[in-house]
C-alpha cells in the first residue's frame, strides 16, 4: 500500500507536507529557535538529496517511505488523541514506532539476512520492545500526562490543532531522523565485525542502565511511604536520569554500529541530536522543571548528582528524581 501511493502520489504527498509545514512554521511562538524551526523543513533537506543523487541506493528510498509511513500513523494516532481527550497516547505509539520502525528497516536487506543485520535486530527487538512494554503499563491506568494536561490548559481552544504538529509530527520527525543509524547499520554485509561487536557493547550498557534505572524506580515506588519521598539507591545515585543516559547510550551503540558500512559515518550527526536532546535539548530539562516543582529536596540533590553523564566514580547518598 505504502510502495503504491508513494509512487503514484509522490507530488501530492509533497504539497500536503508543504501545506502543512507552513501552517507548522506559522504556528510556532516568536521566540522559537532554529532547531524548532527545522523540523518542519528535514523532509525537503531529504527530498532534495534525491532529487540532486537520482542514483541514490534503493535502500535510501525506503527511507523515505519509511518517513511517510510515520506520518499517517501519527495522524492515526492524533485523531484518538482527540476522541480520547489524552494526547499523552503518544507516549505508548513513541514506544510502538521504535518497536516496529527496526523490522521495516530488516525487511530491506534482501532475502538472504546477514549475521549483522539479525543481530541489530535483537538488540532493537529487545531494547524497544522493552520500553514500549514499560510505557504502557505505565501510562494506560493513570489518564493524560501533567505535562501534555498542561499544555492543553495553556494553549486553550487551539489545543487540538497545535497538538498535531507540536506533539505528534514533532516526535514522528525526530523518530525519523533517530532511525538512520539503523538503516545504514541494517545494511552492513558479512560477518560480525570490529563495529559491529563495539556497538553491542555500548547499547549493552546503555540497556543496563535504562532498564536497570525503571525497574529500580518501579520498585521504589512500590515500597515508598509517600509521593514526596525520592530515589537515593542504585543507578539513581549515579545520574539524575539513569533512563535518559541508558537510552542515549544504546543509541550511541546503533551509531558505532552503523560505522561498519561505508556511509554509516552519517549517523553521527543524528547520535549527536539524540545526545543532545536527551541531555539538554528536551527531555532531560522538562524533567527538571517538573521535579523542582513537585519534589522537596530535589534542588539539594541536583547539586550532589550530575544531571545526565553518571559520575561513576563517586557515590552519593542524596536523593533522586522521579515521576
Amino acid at each position: 500500500m505504502i510502495e503504491l501511493l508513494w509512487h503514484s502520489h509522490v507530488l501530492e504527498c509533497g504539497a500536503v507536507w508543504t501545506l502543512l509545514a507552513g501552517i507548522w512554521l506559522w504556528a510556532q511562538p516568536k521566540n522559537s529557535t532554529w532547531i524548532d524551526r527545522a523540523y518542519p523543513l528535514a523532509p525537503f533537506a531529504v527530498a532534495a538529496l534525491f532529487y540532486f543523487w537520482p542514483e541514490a541506493p534503493d535502500y535510501l528510498v525506503k527511507y523515505l517511505q519509511l518517513g511517510l509511513c510515520l506520518w499517517l500513523w501519527l495522524s492515526v494516532v492524533w485523531l484518538l488523541s482527540l476522541l480520547k481527550r489524552d494526547a499523552s497516547i503518544m507516549d505508548i505509539a513513541y514506544g510502538v514506532i521504535l518497536l516496529c520502525g527496526p523490522w521495516w528497516l530488516y525487511s530491506l536487506t534482501g532475502q538472504t539476512p546477514q549475521d549483522s543485520s539479525q543481530l541489530l535486530l535483537a538488540m532493537t527487538t529487545l531494547g524497544f520492545g522493552r520500553y514500549s512494554l514499560y510505557i504502557l503499563w505505565r501510562n494506560l491506568p493513570h489518564g493524560e500526562d501533567p505535562r501534555y494536561a498542561k499544555w492543553r490548559l495553556r494553549s486553550g481552544s487551539r489545543f487540538w490543532w497545535w497538538s498535531y504538529f507540536q506533539i505528534f509530527l514533532l516526535q514522528g520527525v525526530v523518530i525519523w531522523i533517530w532511525m538512520v543509524p539503523l538503516l545504514f547499520g541494517m545494511q552492513t554485509a558479512g560477518a560480525l565485525g570490529f563495529w559491529h561487536l563495539a556497538g553491542a557493547g555500548i547499547w549493552l550498557i546503555g540497556f543496563v542502565f535504562e532498564a536497570g534505572g525503571d525497574w529500580q524506580l518501579t520498585q521504589f515506588k512500590r515500597t515508598r511511604q509517600d509521593t514526596s519521598q525520592l530515589l537515593n539507591t542504585g543507578l539513581w545515585s549515579l545520574t539524575r536520569h539513569p533512563n535518559y543516559f541508558g537510552q542515549t547510550c544504546m543509541w550511541w551503540g546503533y551509531g558505532v554500529f552503523a560505522l561498519a558500512h561505508p556511509w554509516g559515518w552519517l549517523s553521527v550527526l543524528p547520535i549527536s541530536y539524540i545526545t543532545w536532546f536527551m541531555n539538554k535539548g528536551s527531555a532531560t530539562s522538562l524533567m527538571e522543571r517538573h521535579m523542582i516543582k513537585t519534589k522537596p529536596g530535589y534542588a539539594e540533590y541536583c547539586a550532589k548528582v550530575p544531571a545526565f553523564f553518571p559520575r561513576l566514580w563517586k557515590q552519593s547518598t542524596a536523593t533522586g528524581d522521579q515521576t
